[in-house]
């Protein structure tokens, strides 16, 4: 914020002080302030040039001085006090429960459950899947082919000629009046005769040739080919498979069962318990009282030499250099082309014949259309025989401009534009960096090493002894029977009905389609375009170059907006129509017959011999084991912990905040009044009825503000040597 008042502040003083210097003038009507040699009233330029105005007589503005009171920023350092909070650590006592676990020894009864294995005799009655084999009458159904003729239609595409209207775009073109702002640079003053060039635009008209694409149709003889399909028999070969039925003699296997009685040694498990000393491991707790011994942070403040920075501004007066920009007249020679005046000539076109005549003649533009079949008028351009057979074509006569093309050398002049560097002085305000120091309260910790007593629950391990029931088990050796069912294989023979099928080679007669190729013509009509030649008047502007005069600002200038008309050749799109011809293709539907096979479903029997399985129900003897379970009771020991709870004191650290004021160093921003001098001008009425109109004087928009010297009271006037 400060830097920004400063930086508005010194902008609005650099502009005053630079309209002081330009706005310098006399001291009063009588002359000049200090008495020095002023120019006299008749001069046009006295006092600041009022007279080019229409006042010979005024004086220019005056300057005077006025004390006003600013505001500035500034820093002020202040004592303030500020709460601060410590703690404070204080050791208290309270109670804690713990909790002991005391163990004891019970004895338990158990009941638990043996499975005595016991073996036991059934009778089992199981199935036997026996082959029988058998013969069954089967009905089959065989596809026999049938040939047929089918009539068929299909689509044929014929081409004809349609006639389309189609719109088509023409530019014309147009003139048009345009109005354009600009602006005008007008200098208040010092001012500078110049004498500069302006282009003045001129409307002129030529004549200029173009070519048009004239459509029209023609008879084409076109060769197509035609696809024409004819139908011959052929003799073709196929093969059919012929089933028959073979009786093959087959060799089986069949699995006939068989039973053995066989004997099993087995081992069985007995258990049996015994009482076993097992020795186990207690952690027994206790509270030891350990010094420990830890860091406090106690904080302290210090006053610290810091380092900061301060911008302080420097002016500084430069000299640089701007582009100033000019358009300077070159005068080129432009080689022209110009139609100086042609002529219409008379050209004979043949015409396409027209379709409603019968004599192939048509109506011309010299005169009448043909007489009859026997001959055409002279003056149609078919023949003076009368005697002929067919007319001739028709000619139609029409006129064509011929231009009378003329290159000249003509004086053109354009514009280049050319840079020049002007020397001009410009003030900076730069900014030094200061490194000034001031004491700051810094808040440090140092640690402090204290120690406490804490109470330590520690645990010491004890062996003791106790009896404990352990189940073992001996084995013992058992026989058993049981009867196991066996499979011996014995072959067989049957005789089994086997279907085989045997190849046959027969012969039909079928219809063969083939295409062939034909060539034909046809008179087809083909759009085509002439080019014609044809001849418009075009508008186009030339510059003329006008010498004129205009006063030029050195200093300053205000800008006028104006306006002026000039002319823009446009164009508008007209919409036409025409009549072309289109080739279409129209369906047309035609039959034609095809030979169309087909299947028939014919059904015949035949025997096949079959095989189904009968199930036949048997029976045997089967030993198996079963488990029998015995409940049985034994005794064991169990260790149970009980918790016993026991209130233990316990210390503590607890820190309590301690609030004191402490004095502390602020830097505050503060408003502080400071008195300076102001220049106020004050300048006459101008009155500017006669001044002259200055339209393009140049603008300096890239010149930064200048700062000029402060002009004291009774300064002299700038133009009076003072």
């Amino acid at each position: 914020m400060k830097s920004s008042v400063m930086r508005m502040f010194m902008g609005f003083a650099a502009a005053m002080l630079f309209a002081a210097s330009v706005h310098a003038g006399c001291g009063d009507c009588g002359g000049c302030a200090t008495g020095g040699d002023c120019a006299s009233a008749g001069s046009a330029v006295a006092c600041g040039g009022a007279a080019a105005y229409g006042d010979a007589g005024g004086c220019g503005s005056t300057v005077s001085y006025q004390t006003q009171t600013v505001m500035r920023s500034q820093y002020v350092t202040e004592t303030k006090l500020v709460p601060t909070t410590t703690y404070q650590r204080q050791t208290q006592t309270r109670m804690k429960s713990v909790t002991k676990q005391v163990a004891r020894v019970e004895t338990r009864s158990q009941e638990y459950t043996v499975n005595v294995p016991q073996t036991q005799t059934r009778t089992e009655t199981y199935d036997v899947q026996v082959a029988v084999p058998y013969t069954e009458e089967e009905t089959y159904t065989v596809q026999v082919p049938v040939t047929t003729e089918v009539e068929q239609s299909y689509q044929v595409s014929v081409p004809y000629t349609d006639q389309v209207e189609q719109t088509y775009t023409v530019q014309v073109p147009y003139t048009e009046t345009q109005t354009q702002s600009y602006t005008v640079n007008v200098p208040y003053t010092e001012q500078v005769e110049q004498t500069y060039t302006v282009q003045v635009p001129v409307q002129q008209t030529r004549e200029e040739s173009y070519q048009v694409c004239v459509p029209y149709t023609e008879e084409v003889e076109q060769t197509y080919t035609v696809q024409v399909p004819v139908t011959t028999t052929q003799t073709q070969s196929y093969q059919v498979c012929v089933p028959y039925t073979e009786t093959v003699t087959q060799t089986y296997s069949v699995q006939v069962p068989y039973t053995e009685t066989q004997t099993q040694t087995y081992t069985v498990n007995v258990p049996y318990t015994e009482q076993v000393e097992q020795s186990y491991n207690v952690t027994v707790p206790y509270t030891e009282q350990v010094a420990q011994t830890y860091t406090v942070n106690v904080p302290y403040t210090e006053q610290v030499a810091q380092n900061y920075t301060v911008r302080v501004p420097v002016q500084q007066t430069h000299t640089a250099y701007r582009t100033v920009s000019q358009c300077v007249p070159v005068t080129t020679m432009k080689t022209v082309t110009k139609d100086m005046g042609g002529s219409y000539e008379c050209q004979a076109v043949a015409a396409a014949p027209a379709a409603s005549s019968g004599c192939g003649c048509a109506t011309s533009a010299c005169g009448s259309p043909c007489g009859g079949c026997g001959g055409c008028e002279s003056s149609c351009g078919c023949g003076g025989s009368a005697a002929a057979s067919a007319c001739a074509p028709a000619v139609t006569y029409r006129k064509v401009y011929v231009p009378n093309v003329v290159t000249q050398q003509v004086p053109t002049t354009s514009y280049q534009r050319t840079t020049s560097k002007v020397p001009y002085t410009y003030t900076t305000t730069s900014y030094t960096c200061q490194t000034q120091t001031r004491m700051v309260p810094v808040t440090r910790m140092r640690a402090e090493t204290r120690q406490r007593m804490v109470n330590v629950t520690k645990c010491r391990t004890e062996t003791r002894t106790r009896m404990v029931s352990v189940t073992k088990t001996r084995q013992e050796s058992r026989t058993r029977d049981y009867t196991v069912t066996k499979y011996r294989t014995e072959e067989r023979t049957r005789e089994v009905p086997v279907q085989k099928t045997r190849m046959e080679t027969r012969t039909r007669e079928i219809p063969v389609t083939t295409m062939t190729t034909e060539t034909k013509t046809r008179m087809v009509p083909v759009q085509k375009t002439r080019m014609e030649t044809r001849t418009r008047t075009v508008p186009y502007t030339t510059m003329t170059t006008e010498q004129r005069s205009r006063t030029v600002t050195v200093q300053k200038c205000r800008q006028e907006t104006r306006e002026r008309s000039y002319d823009v050749t446009k164009y508008r799109s007209e919409t036409k129509t025409r009549m072309v011809p289109v080739q279409k293709t129209r369906v047309e539907t035609r039959t034609r017959m095809v030979p169309q096979t087909t299947m028939t479903t014919e059904e015949r029997t035949r025997t096949v011999n079959k095989t189904r399985m009968e199930t036949q129900q048997r029976t045997r003897e089967v030993a198996y084991t079963v488990n029998v379970p015995e409940t049985r009771t034994r005794n064991y020991n169990v260790t149970v912990y009980d918790t016993v709870t026991e209130e233990v004191p316990e210390s503590y650290t607890v820190c309590v905040p301690v609030t004191t004021m402490k004095e502390v160093s602020v830097q505050v921003c503060k408003q502080v009044p400071t008195t300076i001098q102001v220049p106020v001008y004050s300048a006459p009425a101008v009155s500017y009825e006669s001044a002259p109109v200055m339209e393009s004087a140049p603008v300096y928009q890239s010149a930064p503000v200048q700062s000029a010297p402060v002009m004291q009271t009774g300064a002299g006037c700038t133009t009076c040597g003072g």
